[in-house]
C-alpha cells in the first residue's frame, strides 16, 4: 500500500514540476516579464526546497513519516493553488492589435532555411526593447512555487528511507525503480496537460474565442496556464489522503511468523530508545552534518548530482522556448515533443536498471561504476549533435549590410 501511495506522490510532485516548467513561456507573456525574472521564478522552487530539506530529512525520520509526506503533499497543493490565483485577481489579458513582421512564428521559421535572409528594421529607441511589466501578480506565482518547494521536501528522503527500512535488500532497488518510474510518468502527464492548456486561450469562458484574431502559433497567444495549476493542486491533495492512514512502521519484509515480527519490533523500539537516551532528538544534528560534510565520497556525489541536475533543469525549462523561437512551432507542439522524445527512455531505464540490480545482486559500488561509464557514453553521443549544425542565417544589420535590401 505504501509503495503505491509513494509512487502516486512522485507522480503528483513531478506532474506539478513539469507543468510549471512547460508554462514558463505563457507566464512570461501573461505578465510581460523578462526572461531573467522567469528564470528566478522557476528557481524559487529550489529556494523553498533548500529552506527545509536538511531539517525534514533529519528530523522527519524521528516522526511519523507517512503523515509528514501527506502534509507535504497538501502543502504542494496549496502552492499550486496560489500560482493559479493571479488569473482570478487580475484583469483579462490584452494582446497588441498589431505585430511585427516576425510576430507570427509559423511564418518565421528561418533556421536552416536555404538562402534564408531575415530583414528587420533597426530599433531607434533602445527603450523599445525593454519589457514593461503589466502586473505584480507574478509575485503569487513566485510565492506559490516557493511553497510547492517546501511541500515537496519530505517526499523523496522520507519515502525512500521508509522503503529501505522495511524492504528486503535485494528487493529495494526494484521498489525504488518503480517509484522513480512514477517520477517519469508524472512529467509525461504534466507535459501532455501543458500541451492541452497551451492550446486553450487564457480567458476562455470569459471572452468569445471566435472573436480572437490570434492563434496558438502567434507570439501574442497566452494559453490557459492557470487551469493546469488547479488540476495539479487537486491531484496533490488527493494523493495526500492515503498517507494519513498508513502506520509509522511496517514489519521487515521476509519475516513470516508473528514471533519474528514481534521480535523485530521490540529490537527496533529498544534501538530507538537507546538512541534517544544517548543523543536526544537534536543533540546529534550538528555532529551528523559535520560527518557528512567531511565525507569525500558523499560530497563528490553531491557535486556530480548538482552538475547533472543543472543540465537537466536548464533543458527541461527552456528547451520548449527555444523550439518555439527557432523552429517556429507552437507552445503545445514544443511541449509535446519534449515529453515524447525524452521521458519514455528514462522510464524504461529505471525499470530495467532495477530489474538488473535485483537479478545480478549488484552492489552500490558496482552500480556507481556502471552509471559512470554509461554517463560517459551519453556525453560522447551528445557531442555528435555539434556536427549537425546549420549555416548562420543572414540578418540585415547584424551580419549582412543593408545594400540591396528594402528595410520596412
Amino acid at each position: 500500500m505504501f509503495l503505491l501511495a509513494i509512487t502516486c506522490a512522485f507522480v503528483s510532485k513531478t506532474l506539478s514540476g513539469s507543468y510549471m516548467n512547460s508554462m514558463l513561456t505563457q507566464i512570461e507573456r501573461q505578465f510581460n516579464i523578462p526572461t531573467s525574472l522567469v528564470g528566478f521564478i522557476n528557481g524559487s522552487f529550489e529556494i523553498g526546497n533548500l529552506l527545509l530539506i536538511i531539517f525534514v530529512s533529519y528530523f522527519g525520520t524521528k516522526l511519523h513519516r507517512p503523515i509528514m509526506i501527506g502534509i507535504g503533499c497538501v502543502v504542494m497543493g496549496l502552492g499550486c493553488f496560489l500560482k493559479s490565483l493571479p488569473h482570478f485577481l487580475m484583469n483579462q489579458y490584452e494582446y497588441e492589435s498589431t505585430v511585427s513582421v516576425s510576430g507570427n512564428l509559423s511564418s518565421n521559421s528561418f533556421l536552416c532555411m536555404e538562402n534564408g535572409t531575415q530583414i528587420l528594421r533597426p530599433t531607434q529607441d533602445p527603450s523599445e526593447c525593454t519589457k514593461e511589466v503589466k502586473s505584480l501578480m507574478w509575485v503569487y506565482v513566485l510565492v506559490g512555487n516557493i511553497v510547492r518547494g517546501m511541500g515537496e521536501t519530505p517526499i523523496l528522503p522520507l519515502g525512500i528511507s521508509y522503503i529501505e527500512d522495511f524492504a528486503k535488500f535485494e528487493n529495494s532497488p526494484l521498489y525504488i525503480g518503480l517509484v522513480e518510474t512514477g517520477a517519469i510518468i508524472g512529467p509525461l502527464i504534466g507535459l501532455l496537460l501543458a500541451s492541452f492548456c497551451a492550446n486553450v486561450y487564457v480567458d476562455t469562458g470569459f471572452v468569445n474565442t471566435d472573436d480572437l484574431i490570434i492563434t496558438p502559433t502567434d507570439t501574442r497567444w497566452v494559453g490557459a496556464w492557470w487551469f493546469g495549476f488547479l488540476i495539479c493542486a487537486g491531484v496533490n491533495v488527493l494523493t495526500a489522503i492515503p498517507f494519513f492512514f498508513l502506520p509509522n512502521t511496517l514489519p521487515k519484509e521476509g519475516l513470516e511468523t508473528n514471533a519474528d515480527i514481534i521480535k523485530n519490533e521490540n529490537e527496533d523500539k529498544q534501538k530507538e530508545e537507546v538512541k534517544k537516551e544517548k543523543y536526544g532528538i537534536t543533540k546529534d544534528f550538528l555532529p551528523f552534518m559535520k560527518s557528512l560534510s567531511c565525507n569525500p565520497i558523499y560530497m563528490l556525489f553531491i557535486l556530480v548530482s548538482v552538475i547533472q541536475f543543472n543540465a537537466f533543469v536548464n533543458m527541461i525549462s527552456f528547451m520548449p522556448k527555444y523550439l518555439e523561437q527557432q523552429y517556429g512551432i507552437s507552445s503545445s507542439d514544443a511541449i509535446f515533443l519534449m515529453g515524447i522524445y525524452n521521458l519514455p527512455p528514462i522510464c524504461i531505464g529505471y525499470i530495467i536498471g532495477g530489474l538488473i540490480m535485483k537479478k545480478f545482486k549488484i552492489t552500490v559500488k558496482q552500480a556507481a561504476h556502471i552509471g559512470c561509464w554509461l554517463s560517459l557514453l551519453e556525453y560522447l553521443l551528445y557531442f555528435l549533435s555539434f556536427l549537425m549544425t546549420c549555416e548562420n542565417s543572414s540578418v540585415v544589420g547584424i551580419n549582412t549590410s543593408y545594400e540591396g535590401y528594402v528595410v520596412f
